[in-house]
């Protein structure tokens, strides 16, 4: 991956003093990430799916393919937007995952999994019941978990519970975050990168849970002043999320 996560001691800065204040410039960087990620994403989706229609289902080599070389643009720009400020990815961000961001992460994540997706859907799903059902909110998990067959478990366990949290984090949690609220404040900057990490996942029925959860991923960021926690906590949550759609 785009770096190197390892378990070390609980002896963290404070959230004030850790890694890189907040800068609007960051907000450039993402953008800058956001539109090449994608560009490059669709690039490759396109070279090994050129006959893909919009109803087809997309194998699980090419959507780990694709995701990789996206979330590797993420954290190149990542990368770059720390150099300039004379650091690196890792001591800029804090990006490491200590025994008591497992500890934390773990059981917010899948809670936030089971409990807040389901308490933030619930009016919805009262609302507009056939738009809402489960089998519409989770269709997105169904449809990867039934792709992947025997080794192909192994890749899309990399790219869901692995791959996707770390260069999510950094892109959202990193570097939108700290832009969004040098620009707009603390709170109005952790709103509006949770609403807009909803939005980006183009999914319109999981827009209300992951904005909370998104929510609660920038909350544990300004909290701590690291990655690691929002990390394991998004890990969690994807675990838990697959797991819900297999056993059910």
């Amino acid at each position: 991956m785009c770096t190197t996560l390892a378990a070390s001691p609980d002896n963290h800065m404070s959230p004030e003093t850790s890694g890189l204040q907040p800068q609007k410039r960051a907000l450039g960087y993402w953008v800058t990430a956001f539109i090449f990620g994608n560009v490059v994403s669709a690039m490759v989706y396109l070279a090994l799916e050129p006959d893909a229609s919009t109803g087809s289902v997309v194998r699980t080599s090419t959507l780990a393919a694709s995701a990789f070389c996206m979330w590797a643009v993420f954290c190149l720009v990542a990368q770059r937007f720390c150099a300039v400020n004379n650091t690196t990815l890792r001591n800029g961000f804090s990006l490491v995952i200590t025994k008591r961001d497992w500890l934390v992460g773990i059981p917010v994540g899948v809670a936030s999994q089971f409990v807040l997706v389901n308490v933030v859907t619930w009016p919805f799903a009262r609302l507009f019941p056939d738009a809402f059902s489960f089998d519409e909110v989770s269709r997105r998990a169904t449809e990867l978990t039934d792709q992947a067959q025997g080794l192909w478990i192994v890749v899309l366990v990399l790219v869901v519970v692995i791959g996707a949290p770390i260069a999510e984090e950094i892109l959202y949690r990193g570097v939108l975050q700290n832009g969004a609220t040098a620009l707009l404040g603390v709170m109005p900057g952790l709103v509006t990168t949770a609403g807009i990490f909803a939005l980006v996942h183009f999914s319109p029925v999981e827009i209300p849970g992951l904005f909370a959860f998104a929510l609660v991923l920038g909350l544990l960021r300004k909290n701590s002043g690291r990655l690691g926690l929002p990390i394991a906590a998004h890990m969690a949550f994807n675990v838990a999320g697959l797991l819900l759609v297999a056993l059910v």
